[in-house]
């Protein structure tokens, strides 16, 4: 392939504008070709599509109108085979699978870090490139099919983009001269006006003319010459030109004919319809080299020869089907050499027509697309390995699940990975096929700087190195490896392969192992997270043991001493009156508000998960009634509807109540009003210093002989259950005052 000069036009998809112009601005740095232009949904998406020449799409999965796969879906019903890549941070193997079958050109999960915007940089110019060499040679292929001798392709403009030789031949020029001139060089000025007023209105009408006009050579001699011109669905012209000054020999037509279509790229045959069978009456010489057979034995034989064991009968019952109808037809199928070897060949048929419309002559064009079905089938199974990498319950057995991976998918038959190590700071062996062992008696431990499997580790860019004799940084200069793939996992280590054979890793290598390491990096992230949420419920349930141990202890070993206790109290004051039985009763009242206040604590701490609407001006007033609150007074300045769950509202609004009559006296006004996102509760007592507000919430904090310091602790503790934020502030009476915020409402 060669290298893309031009700007490659992207459009990104992505919900979230942040990441989506964030992408852009790291694509445009990696490769100052790519121009992206980014928008947040699907539909706006199409729109662009349809407005704008668009080399590739970038889209993420998980959006709210329609997802990834339905986006690409539509993608791929208006736009055919534009490069479209899956880039998403939701990524599994039902996706990815869905993916493929819808035609997906790449997949590549977000990843956290700027290092996967080289590597997205680097898929979307491999998917644009070779998409544009594919759409050049479909203009060289439409142009065979249509042209009978002199070839070329003009732009919407009227522009040469395409010349064959014997087309610059004709009117005495290099084809490199006629690219990018406009047709009008090639016609006298008095024949330009019938071209653009009847011969192109034409065409642009029916897609097709056919007829005589006078060239205009380089040297200024003129010649006449048959024409046709046929717009494809691109909006091109492709123009043939054959000279009929003088008609030469119906035999040295043919051959030259027979010579352009022999050095044709892909293999073309003529079999002969009015034939029993319609045998081959031609085959090309690349469709000699591409079956194994020689001329003679391919001549006079119907094409189904080619045909075998693994040929499904689907595409072939398709072709008959075209060629009975007199249709144009194109299938994938099983075929096999001379030799036996099976190959993928695409195959296109048309039928030839003469001037009454009978059809003379079938053309058929193949197509070696082997590489091309191995490289979809590597894609699938390495989906479908998703599967297995997910089930790995250790980060040994995604290792494990790599290598064989590695090897059965990919075909890396000596192949290592090596996690790192934090505490020694090396890159140590964890998992390897048995081939490897055929190269090396003992799997190396990487140190930093002691070889390329460090260095590449480092960086975090795959690498495919031809000679690793001619590296600098070979581990071991004596190996009898000589090329080496290198395919980081993030932070988690290195897979390597290697081999005997000097550049034996491509392109495709390093792409689908960048797909493997991906699916490996993102098991090894799940079973890191696995691995802390096992630890994280293990500590869950010991704290709760302790908490159910203690909840034992204060609802029953202290709670009946202090009901035993209480009793007491009461015979004693039946025997006798005294001012210490009072007093006591007072340190009764005090333990039990205490016990009661340290069981809510632990005993109500879930989060809220079923809120319901509930209506605060009657509920603050029912909590009101609730607490002793002696002369004070209460004004309620809000009339809305929270969602929240009704019992743990109660229990903030109450302590926060009991809080302000406790603090601010017993003729305290209390306000409960709104703010933006919440409600707020005030006093117009003392405050609370500025230098306390971080601490008041604590469990034990209190100003008050009467409290018990659990009040504040308890209603932190409903706000933080609900999801909501509490905080301190000045009143505007220069009280306390407690605003809750991030509360949902339900004013309906």
């Amino acid at each position: 392939m060669t290298a893309i000069a031009e700007t490659i036009c992207i459009l990104h998809v992505d919900d979230e504008p942040g990441f989506a112009d964030m992408t852009a601005s790291f694509l445009e740095r990696e490769d100052d070709r790519l121009d992206v232009e980014a928008t947040t949904s699907a539909a706006t998406g199409l729109e662009i599509l349809a407005d704008t020449d668009i080399d590739c799409v970038i889209s993420d999965y998980d959006m709210p109108d329609w997802n990834g796969i339905q986006f690409l879906e539509a993608v791929r019903e208006e736009y055919g085979s534009l490069p479209f890549i899956l880039y998403t941070g939701k990524g599994s193997e039902e996706i990815a699978s869905d993916a493929i079958s819808a035609g997906v050109t790449d997949y590549l999960q977000k990843e956290s870090g700027t290092d996967q915007y080289a590597v997205l940089a680097n898929r979307i110019t491999n998917a644009v490139e070779s998409q544009r060499v594919k759409r050049e040679r479909n203009r060289q292929l439409d142009a065979i099919e249509t042209a009978q001798e002199g070839i070329s392709i003009l732009d919407e403009d009227g522009r040469f983009i395409f010349v064959n030789e014997a087309y610059a031949d004709l009117y005495g020029y290099e084809p490199d001269e006629m690219v990018g001139e406009h047709w009008e060089l090639l016609y006298q000025e008095e024949d330009i006006p019938r071209i653009n007023d009847e011969i192109i209105p034409t065409v642009q009408d029916t897609g097709y003319w056919n007829g005589t006009t006078t060239g205009l050579r380089a040297d200024g001699s003129t010649f006449t010459e048959d024409h046709v011109l046929a717009q494809t669905d691109r909006g091109e012209l492709v123009c043939t030109v054959r000279d009929i000054s003088e008609q030469r020999d119906g035999k040295q037509e043919l051959s030259r004919i027979k010579r352009a279509m022999d050095e044709a790229p892909i293999g073309i045959i003529l079999a002969g319809p009015k034939q029993d069978d319609a045998p081959i009456t031609y085959a090309n010489r690349r469709f000699l080299e591409l079956t194994g057979y020689t001329e003679s034995e391919v001549c006079g034989r119907n094409c189904r020869f080619l045909q075998g064991e693994a040929t499904e009968s689907e595409p072939v019952d398709a072709m008959r089907a075209a060629v009975d109808e007199g249709d144009p037809v194109s299938v994938e199928l099983r075929n096999y050499r001379k030799d036996g070897t099976m190959f993928w060949n695409q195959v296109s048929i048309a039928p030839v027509r003469d001037d009454d419309g009978t059809v003379v002559n079938y053309v058929g064009f193949q197509q070696d697309i082997t590489e091309r079905k191995v490289h979809e089938r590597r894609l699938k199974a390495l989906s479908e390995s998703v599967q297995d990498l997910i089930r790995a319950d250790t980060r040994e057995d995604v290792a494990e699940i790599g290598v064989e991976t590695a090897r059965t998918v990919l075909g890396l038959e000596a192949n290592t990975i090596h996690f790192y190590d934090e505490d020694e700071r090396t890159l140590e062996p964890v998992a390897a096929s048995d081939a490897i062992y055929d190269l090396l008696n003992d799997l190396p431990t990487f140190t930093p700087g002691d070889s390329i499997a460090w260095r590449v580790y480092e960086s975090g860019d795959a690498l495919a190195v031809d000679d690793v004799h001619a590296d600098p940084d070979i581990y071991n200069p004596d190996t009898p490896i000589k090329s080496e793939l290198y395919l980081p996992l993030g932070e988690h280590g290195i897979l390597l392969a290697g081999s005997e054979t000097a550049a034996a890793f491509d392109q495709r290598d390093v792409v689908l192992g960048e797909i493997l390491a991906g699916h490996v990096t993102s098991a090894l992230k799940q079973v890191e997270g696995t691995e802390q949420l096992r630890d994280h419920q293990r500590e869950l349930e010991q704290h709760n043991d302790r908490l159910e141990a203690f909840t034992s202890v204060v609802s029953h070993d202290l709670r009946n001493p202090l009901s035993v206790a209480q009793g007491r109290l009461e015979l004693a004051r039946k025997q006798c009156q005294s001012e210490h039985l009072a007093a006591v009763e007072r340190a009764h009242e005090r333990m039990d508000t205490l016990l009661t206040d340290l069981l809510t604590l632990a005993q109500d701490g879930e989060t809220v998960t079923d809120p319901e609407p509930v209506a605060l001006t009657p509920l603050v007033e029912d909590c009101w009634t609730n607490v002793e609150t002696a002369d004070a007074t209460l004004v309620t300045d809000i009339n809305r509807t929270v969602l929240a769950n009704e019992s743990r509202l109660k229990q903030l609004f109450e302590n926060l109540v009991r809080n302000a009559v406790e603090h601010a006296g017993p003729d305290v006004t209390v306000t409960v009003g709104a703010v933006a996102d919440g409600f707020y509760v005030a006093d117009d007592g003392p405050g609370i210093p500025e230098a306390d507000r971080d601490t008041v919430f604590e469990a034990g904090y209190s100003t008050s002989t009467e409290g018990t310091g659990f009040g504040l602790s308890i209603a932190r503790q409903v706000v933080e259950a609900h999801g909501w934020e509490i905080s301190v502030h000045d009143s505007a009476d220069g009280g306390a005052r407690f605003e809750i915020t991030g509360v949902s409402f339900d004013d309906m």
